[in-house]
């Protein structure tokens, strides 16, 4: 009996060890997203969001490789339980006032609703106490072992996908990349005859509505701009694509407050230079300024807009 005891321990244990480091990766995956999901609740600067989704991701993963590997074990285990709990109780308030359909507890890859993700911890919390009294393993290179975990956890989130203020140390923010000829001739089009930007200061984005990262980019842009309150109307959105997906691609986005024009998939990639999403700063009609998703920082645009 006490042998099956232990097998069901070890099964546990590592299954544990494995969720954690799956739901770490799959947030790695959709990191823009989480950390934008972050920033909605608004607590924290952009930038500070950013940095938080990825803490998360290194807890998690630090979390479930010691798990695993039994090294710092009462350690690993009520780091995980702290996380557990905490989770717990930021999934009730999203139930109670939010209405949330994914709480990106699993990235987008695995969309899951806040109250099955409660039930989801609540269960992990019942595993992780049936596994509380188990020993560290003692073998040579526990040190190494060590070490090499904090490298896995700290790695991934922070220098493979690192936060916009460290990949734009490194970007060329100053380039103008962008087709001024056919930007230029898109505007004089009779599409754009209710299109007022020549006085002031705006942002357009050209973007398709299929584009994963344009979808991304809208959103933090839409949270952005609530969240600092700025005139909504000083951003616009050039779409690529049709009246519905246009209509579908401003509800997923919450970007519904924005005025939005659609243009055709030849003019979108001739003004992009075919790199897709892109970010106008316009001052009273000419473009000063482009961004990508990374280069779109909360600063840049509240420097800009207010």
């Amino acid at each position: 009996m006490d042998k099956l005891i232990n097998i069901l321990k070890i099964i546990v244990r590592v299954g544990i060890g494995l969720f954690f480091i799956v739901s770490a990766i799959l947030k790695l995956l959709s990191i823009e997203n989480f950390e934008i999901y972050i920033y909605s609740f608004n607590l924290l600067s952009f930038p500070l969001s950013g940095l938080a989704a990825r803490c998360v991701i290194a807890c998690e993963l630090l979390a479930g490789v010691l798990l695993i590997i039994k090294v710092k074990y009462k350690w690993a285990w009520w780091l995980t339980l702290l996380m557990l709990v905490g989770f717990s109780f930021l999934l009730v308030y999203v139930i109670l006032f939010r209405d949330d359909s994914n709480c990106h507890c699993m990235g987008d890859l695995v969309q899951m609703r806040p109250s099955l993700s409660l039930v989801k911890n609540l269960v992990t919390i019942a595993l992780l106490l049936f596994v509380r009294k188990e020993e560290d393993y003692q073998f040579k290179g526990r040190k190494l072992a060590l070490a090499l975990s904090f490298v896995a956890a700290i790695v991934p989130p922070f220098a493979l996908f690192p936060t916009d203020n460290v990949y734009n140390l490194f970007s060329r923010a100053d380039d103008l990349d962008y087709n001024e000829a056919a930007f230029n001739g898109m505007m004089a089009d009779s599409v754009m005859q209710d299109v007022h930007i020549d006085d002031g200061n705006y942002i357009v984005a050209v973007i398709s509505s299929f584009c994963p990262h344009c979808k991304s980019g809208c959103m933090k842009m839409s949270e952005i701009v609530t969240h600092n309150q700025i005139d909504s109307s000083r951003v616009l959105l050039f779409v690529w694509g049709d009246s519905t997906s246009v209509k579908q691609f401003k509800t997923e986005t919450k970007t519904e407050q924005f005025r939005s024009v659609q243009i055709d998939g030849i003019t979108a990639i001739n003004v992009n230079n075919g790199l897709f999403p892109k970010y106008l700063f316009l001052k009273d009609g000419s473009v000063v300024k482009t961004a990508d998703n990374k280069q779109l920082t909360e600063k840049s645009i509240c420097d800009h807009l207010k």
